[in-house]
């Protein structure tokens, strides 16, 4: 696996998604717990949440159909470059106390856009690069890269948010109880350090890709393309995904590992954090942390051992989200923080390890000048779906926080056992 790192260009690209995918985790902590202590409220976290997954939603389709009309690394550049604007001019107005839950919105729903074009591409991206024989390694080496960027990011951005720590223990609700105000003031300066370090990644990140070399992917160009619009590109990689059942299938499970645990996650871990303990930004920190290190092996695994034949591949993989699936209920089971850990590592290794070996499995299988679209899909039903889901269980939450881990933990495991069981996640072929 390690021979990768041999080819230059992949090196200098490698870089870039490490420095970026650690700031990514940064924010990924500092961004819900600005909203939080903003507002206190979980419905509000959802929501600007949900700000910034419409524009992503609606506009990543098209994103992918740009990316096979233009280049991945261009997209990649542009929408780069974006989000270092933005994330700059939040910190400047966190640092300056100039920002309000409307600058957050609009920042997120900016955000949203440039995410819309850049999905698509990163994901794209590295067929272009490596070779077809080298993919597997690869994609196993981005996922360990990813996944050490949530190891540290998170761990980071909490100590970064906190300054120090008080404790870890648990604390009643009624003997910490703040006001709004002072819970942002507390963590102003931590959270406006957080968004300019994050700013810095994205500035490394953004001069690597300068010095990346890519070739073009789609094979001989078709005839009439340019005429094409962009509904009919779209349309094409739709039927492609639609005409193998276990690829459709795997397009399924990712939406429902999205839109139901991913969720959880993003908006109700730190909720269930901030209830539970003192210093809850850093236990959710430790949490996300705990699934970035699982994933890491998982990762390295994927890139070492064989992969699952295509015909067991999707049945393996909603078998592994019945595991995660399950885990949503049992942290409201049991509190003590190291039992989430726990059970979050384990699901951390296993889900790397089917990402890996399914994205690999689309990259090889997927006609070349489909990728960006059927990679656009893919990221439409995954991360597309997340801040939909986040406004979900944002009302969710208002209402009973326990009763809604527990049930979004049912009917994920439900949904992925009748899926698991399908003889069409087995047919390969169209």
């Amino acid at each position: 696996m390690l021979k990768i790192f041999k080819d230059r260009n992949f090196f200098i690209f490698w870089f870039g998604e490490m420095t970026s995918v650690v700031g990514d985790h940064i924010s990924l902590l500092a961004f819900p717990w600005l909203v939080l202590q903003m507002t206190g409220s979980a419905l509000m976290t959802g929501l600007v949440f949900a700000v910034q997954g419409i524009p992503r939603a609606v506009l990543m389709l098209a994103g992918g159909a740009l990316v096979d009309r233009t280049s991945p690394r261009l997209i990649m550049i542009l929408s780069n470059a974006a989000r270092l604007v933005m994330v700059l001019c939040l910190a400047y107005m966190i640092t300056n106390d100039l920002v309000n839950i409307t600058n957050v919105f609009v920042i997120a729903f900016f955000f949203g856009v440039a995410d819309a074009f850049f999905y698509p591409a990163s994901t794209s991206i590295l067929p272009s690069i490596v070779p077809r024989t080298l993919l597997k390694e690869g994609n196993a080496v981005l996922q360990i890269t990813l996944h050490l960027g949530m190891t540290a990011g998170p761990v980071l951005a909490g100590l970064i948010i906190a300054g120090e720590l008080s404790s870890l223990s648990h604390e009643p609700a009624a003997q910490s109880a703040v006001g709004l105000g002072d819970a942002y003031e507390k963590d102003r300066e931590g959270l406006a350090r957080a968004f300019f370090v994050d700013a810095i990644t994205f500035a490394l990140s953004l001069i690597s890709l300068f010095f990346v070399k890519t070739r073009p992917l789609g094979g001989e160009p078709s005839t009439g393309r340019e005429q094409q619009s962009l509904y009919q590109d779209i349309k094409v990689a739709v039927q492609w995904v639609n005409s193998i059942p276990a690829v459709r299938l795997g397009f399924i499970g990712m939406a429902i590992i999205h839109f139901l645990f991913m969720p959880v996650i993003y908006v109700g871990l730190p909720v269930l954090a901030k209830s539970r303990f003192v210093d809850g930004a850093y236990v959710y920190g430790l949490e996300l942390a705990a699934y970035g290190m699982g994933a890491l092996l998982g990762a390295a695994l994927s890139g070492l051992l064989p992969s699952p034949s295509d015909r067991k591949l999707i049945p393996l993989m909603f078998t592994v989200f019945i595991y995660s699936g399950s885990t949503l209920g049992l942290i409201v089971w049991y509190e003590p923080y190291w039992w989430a850990m726990l059970l979050f590592f384990f699901a951390g290794i296993f889900d790397s390890y089917m990402f890996v070996n399914f994205n690999t499995w689309i990259q090889r299988t997927c006609p070349e000048q489909l990728l960006g679209r059927v990679m656009s899909i893919l990221m439409f039903m995954s991360v597309g779906l997340v801040p939909v889901g986040n406004a979900v269980i944002g009302f969710a939450l208002d209402w009973n926080l326990s009763a809604t881990l527990v049930g979004y933990s049912v009917v994920i495991v439900l949904l992925c056992a009748k899926i698991a069981l399908d003889p069409r996640a087995r047919q390969v072929q169209p």
